[in-house]
């Protein structure tokens, strides 16, 4: 038990994450820790004119991204490596909500506080005009909400395809992806392991072993989400804790 909750009744640990979320310096990722490489891209002869287009046009690949994610550490990790992929290819995340081209919210489906959050921030988006992609576990569980029609969506097991839908979504187009991948008939865990990230802690690595649950409890949307209980290989975790070490000086596995 955390010593400064000692004092305070806490329904369960998402209420502590919660509390810790709260904290501004915690909300976003920090740019300083960006850990891809961007990858080198050729400048179009157009773009290298005079007159070429402002920095605020529809080109992919040069807007500014604020990534907004809500509940466990699962879902954390899923916004770490979505926006390391995004930095990767050349996007610059942003801190600063109000600066942004695109908002991309991870949505977390376990509690409605998280999703009221989450339907909350759609709406404000709208109302600043900012492109729009939302992940997590709410358009993965209830892709037919009447407040997602339109908006360009991501799966949890296609977190691996977030530049394509961002850039989509820059162009003005709306996509979804949310298929379930699989290999010869059997549900896969997710997303590859090996994939760029950003940490929101640097000496923090969330491993996550498997996805899913073999439970169906009623006052849980997750398996809805994320499906059957389905594990990550043996050597792609080891794999993954190896370059983990490599990025880091230190790192605490969770």
């Amino acid at each position: 038990m955390l010593s400064a909750s000692c004092g305070t009744l806490l329904d369960d640990i998402e209420d502590i994450v919660s509390q810790e979320d709260s904290k501004p310096q915690d909300r976003h990722f920090a740019r300083k820790h960006v850990v891809p490489k961007v990858r080198r891209r050729h400048t179009p002869k157009y773009l290298q004119d005079e007159n070429s287009p402002p920095s605020d046009s529809t080109i992919p690949g040069i807007q500014k991204i604020w990534i907004r994610t809500w509940g466990c550490s699962h879902n954390n990790s899923d916004g770490e490596y979505m926006a390391g992929q995004l930095a990767a290819f050349g996007y610059k995340i942003t801190e600063n909500a109000s600066e942004a081209d695109l908002w991309l919210l991870n949505s977390c489906t376990v509690k409605n506080p998280a999703e009221d959050h989450f339907r909350n921030s759609i709406k404000k988006a709208q109302e600043e005009n900012k492109k729009i992609v939302l992940a997590g576990c709410v358009p993965q569980a209830q892709p037919r909400q009447d407040y997602l029609k339109g908006l360009s969506v991501i799966g949890v097991q296609q977190i691996d395809r977030v530049v394509e839908v961002v850039e989509e979504t820059i162009k003005g187009h709306s996509v979804r992806l949310l298929g379930q991948k699989k290999d010869n008939g059997k549900r896969l865990g997710g997303a590859r392991l090996d994939l760029p990230k950003i940490r929101k802690n640097p000496l923090i690595e969330i491993i996550s072993i498997n996805t899913g649950c073999l439970n169906a409890c009623t006052y849980c949307k997750t398996k809805h989400a994320r499906g059957n209980l389905a594990s990550y290989p043996i050597d792609e975790l080891v794999d993954r804790a190896k370059q983990s070490f490599q990025e880091s000086s230190g790192i605490i596995a969770g």
